[in-house]
């Protein structure tokens, strides 16, 4: 899991356990990854202690989180005059991350492995900045990245799970099947893995042994650190709604996903993209939505990715908040307008119109949506989200057609979409709204 020989600047085997142990945690998505924030304090001196505490603050993506972070790169920069290439290399990734420069933060990550090959945790904060920048879009650089590392690390289960993850992105499903197996073979409870099963049986429309599978993972998430617990959960929740289970992805809503941790924004995202999800499959979830747009709006200004913009403000309309809305559109034009790399490449051609698109369906003017989405469809995949996630603008964008009056084109795109997959009860139920 974790190597030894990694250079770093340790004084005590005691250090090198607590970067062995958050390594260890924070790539498995194992609880108790914070306790490198209390490390910190212990070993103040420790420049890579310092450094891996920022980088599990900045994987917060809120302004406080951020403050956080810089506090421990600050305490990092006058321990790193006699630190070793590895964790130079290590804060300059960090500083970029700090200033939201993902793509520049992405190539740093890709370089720290390249040079040290079995440096695990930056193979998964790369995995995240793929998720900052569209892991569908990304597809075929994370899969290059994966596979590189994994002859350097074959019987890893966490790293499999990742390389895994990465085939199924690419559509690979045979291969990600493969590299599934080999992980659970290796660690059963691995919960990334589950994960990956859940997007290879939702590519293929296999909901029964989907939901059969994800059932008999659940007690196991329970176990795993939030993240894994909440978006795995997410996932079953779906499968349950593909066969118009309201019910089961409501309890599963409120038992696993909402309430746990809801100042967590990857808790927030996965509770809004189920009710929102909910709602388009005929819900009645209106008394929800208050409570998560009271936790949403105080990321009014962060625009991490437009993936995280379009759920805030859906669930801020969606609650009645139409001034924090219309405040929120107007940062996100001036974000747009900054004129950095990011800002060229995910906010002005898709993720401005995403947003006012969003906020316009979610007020019940699906004729402004439709306009909105219909030109930057086909980029979906550019702001930020897997390909699971990105399928709710996807399904927004057909119900804004059937709402709108265009079922002919509703119709043309779904199937489209479909292809040749299976059909769930969702997709007939959907079908007949545009027929």
């Amino acid at each position: 899991m974790t190597d030894g020989t990694l250079p770093a600047t340790i004084g005590s085997a005691a250090e090198r356990v607590s970067l062995d142990t958050f390594t260890r945690r924070l790539v498995r998505l194992d609880r108790g990854a914070e306790s490198i924030l209390e490390d910190a304090k212990t070993f103040p001196e420790t420049p890579m202690i310092q450094l891996a505490a920022a980088a599990f603050c900045l994987l917060g993506q809120t302004a406080p989180a951020d403050a956080a972070g810089r506090g421990f790169l600050d305490a990092a920069a006058p321990l790193l005059a006699g630190a070793t290439e590895r964790e130079h290399r290590w804060e300059a990734l960090l500083r970029r991350w700090l200033a939201h420069d993902h793509l520049g933060a992405l190539e740093a990550a890709e370089a720290l492995t390249a040079r040290w090959p079995t440096d695990l945790l930056a193979a998964k904060i790369a995995e995240f900045f793929y998720y900052v920048l569209g892991q569908e879009h990304e597809a075929p650089r994370f899969r290059a990245h994966m596979d590189r590392l994994v002859p350097a690390n074959p019987d890893d289960a966490d790293l499999l799970a990742m390389a895994a993850f990465a085939e199924e992105l690419c559509g690979d499903l045979p291969a990600a099947q493969a590299s599934v197996e080999r992980a659970l073979a290796i660690d059963p409870d691995q919960p990334w893995a589950h994960h990956c099963v859940a997007h290879i049986h939702l590519r293929r429309g296999e909901t029964e042994t989907g939901i059969a599978a994800l059932e008999g993972f659940l007690p196991s998430w329970i176990a795993s650190g939030r993240f894994a617990h909440c978006h795995n959960t997410w996932h079953l929740a779906l499968a349950h709604l593909d066969r118009l289970d309201h019910d089961r992805a409501l309890a599963l809503f409120r038992r696993h996903v909402w309430g746990i941790a809801p100042d967590l924004v990857f808790e927030q995202v996965d509770a809004i993209a189920l009710l929102w999800r909910l709602e388009l499959a005929g819900a009645a979830v209106d008394a929800l939505w208050p409570e998560i747009a009271s936790r949403v709006a105080v990321h009014l200004g962060s625009h991490y990715m437009p993936f995280l913009d379009a759920h805030f403000v859906y669930a801020l309309a969606r609650a009645g908040q139409a001034d924090t809305v219309a405040a929120w559109r107007a940062a996100v034009a001036r974000r747009a307008a900054e004129g950095d790399p990011e800002a060229h490449r995910t906010w002005v051609g898709f993720g401005r119109p995403l947003v006012d698109a969003v906020a316009a369906f979610a007020v019940g003017d699906a004729s402004r949506a439709a306009a909105l989405l219909e030109p930057i469809m086909p980029m979906a995949t550019i702001g930020g989200g897997s390909d699971a996630q990105v399928d709710l603008f996807r399904q927004t964008y057909f119900h804004a057609l059937v709402q709108s009056g265009s079922k002919a084109d509703a119709r043309a795109y779904w199937a489209e979409l479909l292809g040749g997959r299976p059909r769930t009860e969702l997709d007939l139920w959907r079908a007949g709204l545009a027929a």
